[in-house]
């Protein structure tokens, strides 16, 4: 890490005023990931007053030691056990002093200025209550699949079973994945990955923050509907960039695939009731 970022860092925290934005980060087995998003924010160079918390849900405290040596301005918590994705971020925010809300999985890295475009984005559009980043693959090319429309029933039969994968092509799907966006521009959306985002503070509060039923999986689905019932609006823009390092977060985290069933059930369930939610499992699973 050079002498120069480690000024900026040390000169953001040090500088006198009101933290305008708390960075969220829960780490569950990524150390080496952690830190490089960790550099990845020195060196971005934001001029917003910013705070970092760092909630470990991993069932052995592997990374104190060394964060606080390499971070010591970071603020670390250490949860019992995996208590999820949700609880975990809900408890970062309970003591985030920011005005915003940056949400951010530790396996991603975040480019030039990249925060300070998203809150500038939510100053200059009221009627704004979440904006995400454009995600990126490691060769920097935007993701194809990144946001989406609402997930109803009908849209999961044919985007998210096996019908998708007899036509790949279909009109549904299309749709739900936002395909003929061209990524150069900003896009209103239904759902942002909860990879990266940027939300008010009062909204978050104001909706009730992440529902902690949800463990992993579908729970910014379920944020964003209830960000949408308050009257906001939700987009994803290009001028703000991160790198995510897809399926690193969660390579080490055992049953993935029946927790991803369990929230999807869950969801059906809170939005379109029991039967709906057991046709969708009748054909996803």
């Amino acid at each position: 890490m050079g002498k120069k970022c480690r000024e900026i860092f040390k000169n953001n925290f040090a500088r006198r005023g009101k933290i305008i934005i708390s960075i969220i980060i829960v780490h569950y087995k990524v150390e080496k990931e952690l830190f490089d998003c960790l550099n990845s924010i020195e060196k971005s160079q934001q001029k917003s007053i910013y705070e970092i918390i760092v909630i470990d849900n991993n069932e052995e405290p592997t990374i104190k030691s060394e964060l606080s040596k390499k971070f010591p301005n970071v603020i670390y918590i250490k949860t019992n056990k995996n208590i999820g994705f949700g609880a975990a971020n809900n408890l970062g925010a309970k003591v985030a002093k920011g005005e915003f809300l940056f949400f951010l999985n530790p396996d991603t890295k975040v480019f030039l200025n990249t925060i300070d475009a998203l809150i500038n984005f939510l100053k200059n559009h009221h009627h704004a209550g979440i904006v995400a980043p454009l995600l990126l693959n490691k060769k920097c090319n935007p993701y194809s699949l990144q946001g989406s429309a609402v997930l109803t029933p009908f849209r999961a039969i044919m985007c998210l079973s096996f019908i998708q994968k007899l036509f790949p092509e279909n009109i549904i799907y299309k749709e739900y994945y936002l395909l003929d966006w061209d990524k150069k521009f900003i896009r209103e959306v239904d759902v942002i990955p909860g990879t990266a985002f940027l939300v008010r503070k009062k909204i978050f509060e104001e909706v009730g923050g992440f529902d902690e039923r949800f463990f992993l999986f579908f729970e910014e689905n379920d944020l964003c509907m209830r960000v949408k019932e308050f009257g906001y609006k939700i987009y994803i823009t290009p001028n703000a960039k991160v790198m995510h390092l897809w399926g690193e977060s969660t390579k080490s985290l055992p049953n993935t695939k029946e927790i991803f069933k369990k929230s999807r059930e869950y969801y059906f369930q809170k939005y379109f009731g029991f039967f709906w939610a057991s046709v969708v499992e009748l054909f996803c699973r």
